[in-house]
């Protein structure tokens, strides 16, 4: 097959042995020439000769599918086969390992006649007896606990070992649940189970990253960086609800439903007083959500330029009260909304420009009415006072 330019196409890679009778190299090998000639002379953007457009190209294309979806096939059968393989060698690696680990003692004789041998391992202890089935010609075990095999074994030692198995399977349990209780009960320096009925607003506290355990229970993994408690909701349904935000400075909130947390428990500083009511911090909180909204208003349409990111921050930051000096950064927040306004006045602006920058107007009037209100507010005015 030739290009315009009269140019010899190598023919497309291929081997008169079939896929099966390859080894895992010549199957790489083949794979990888194949794709190297697909890509080089059938691709448009292949160094070329290109196999000329319509039919030709279509009926390299169909064999090089196919050629490729066989070597496929046949590699991944090998490589599943390779796997099982490897399982059932595992497997009876184990096997051969419990049914050697199994001290099996001296028999006694039940009351029905027949021979029950005690089963033992060094690391384990007791494990129970093994006895012939029915008409005794294969064997079942029956566990410490009491517990009997479903399954049915084809000899003493087979039997045996599968109850060494059980033993270990018992064991991990064991470990994983004293984890577990070691876990609930390692709580960090500094730190002690709150009481989850008591928990306020401001209140700083640490949370877990839990897991499940295998009768359901939850426990914690780790206990995560401290938090501040931003509001609390306590439903009619006897559910506390908790909104959660980053004790380091975090702007923006992590809402939390934490009944799981509740089975868990959460962490308190240890001396830990109960914070006393703000009614300033509810009174903010109220008026900088109100006008943070006009502002995500805003951001939606136009994305978060700096203005409107800074202006955003600086809301979320008030709204926990989390501020050096309240009053200048309430004048802030008036300086920025004003700013917007203003904007909502500019004709150099598109008309739907200016109808969404208003909401601008909202925001501004908003802060004014917020910074007059505080600076007459007895509360507000003390906080300020304690806050510097």
């Amino acid at each position: 097959m030739l290009t315009d330019t009269a140019v010899a196409i190598p023919p497309m890679p291929a081997t008169s042995a079939p896929a099966t009778e390859m080894d895992d190299d010549a199957l790489t090998d083949a794979m990888a020439a194949l794709d190297t000639w697909y890509r080089t002379h059938l691709l448009e953007s292949g160094a070329g000769p290109h196999v000329e457009r319509g039919e030709p190209s279509r009926t390299a294309l169909i064999a090089v599918a196919a050629r490729m979806r066989e070597l496929k096939r046949v590699r991944k059968e090998r490589e599943q086969n390779a796997a099982r393989d490897a399982f059932h060698l595992r497997e009876a690696q184990r096997k051969a390992g419990n049914e050697a680990r199994a001290q099996i003692g001296r028999p006694n004789r039940a009351v029905d006649g027949a021979l029950v041998y005690p089963v033992s391992d060094e690391r384990l202890g007791d494990l129970g007896t093994v006895r012939r089935a029915f008409r005794g010609r294969t064997w079942r075990f029956t566990r410490a606990d009491n517990g009997s095999s479903g399954q049915e074994y084809g000899s003493l030692r087979e039997a045996a070992g599968a109850l060494v198995s059980l033993g270990d399977l018992a064991a991990e349990a064991t470990e994983r649940q004293r984890q577990q209780e070691a876990a609930r009960a390692a709580v960090p320096d500094g730190w002690e189970l709150a009481d989850w009925d008591e928990l306020t607003e401001f209140d700083l506290i640490r949370i877990p990253a839990y897991g499940t355990a295998e009768d359901g229970t939850l426990y914690p993994r780790w206990w995560q960086d401290p938090f501040e408690v931003w509001r609390v909701n306590r439903l009619d349904s006897s559910t506390l609800v908790i909104s959660l935000a980053q004790a380091a400075g975090g702007a923006h909130p992590l809402y939390v439903s934490c009944q799981e947390m509740k089975d868990v428990g959460v962490l308190w500083p240890v001396g830990r007083t109960r914070p006393e009511p703000q009614p300033w911090r509810e009174k903010l909180r109220v008026r900088m959500a109100d006008i943070a909204d006009d502002i995500e208003t805003i951001r939606r349409p136009f994305g978060s330029t700096t203005l409107l990111q800074d202006l955003a921050d600086l809301l979320a930051r008030l709204e926990r009260a989390h501020s050096e000096d309240l009053f200048a950064d309430l004048r802030r927040v008036e300086a920025a909304a004003g700013y917007l306004r203003v904007q909502v006045g500019d004709t150099n602006q598109r008309s739907e420009v200016r109808e969404i920058m208003s909401w601008g107007v909202a925001a501004h009037l908003k802060a004014a009415q917020a910074l007059e209100a505080f600076l007459s507010d007895p509360d507000f005015a003390w906080a300020v006072t304690a806050e510097s």
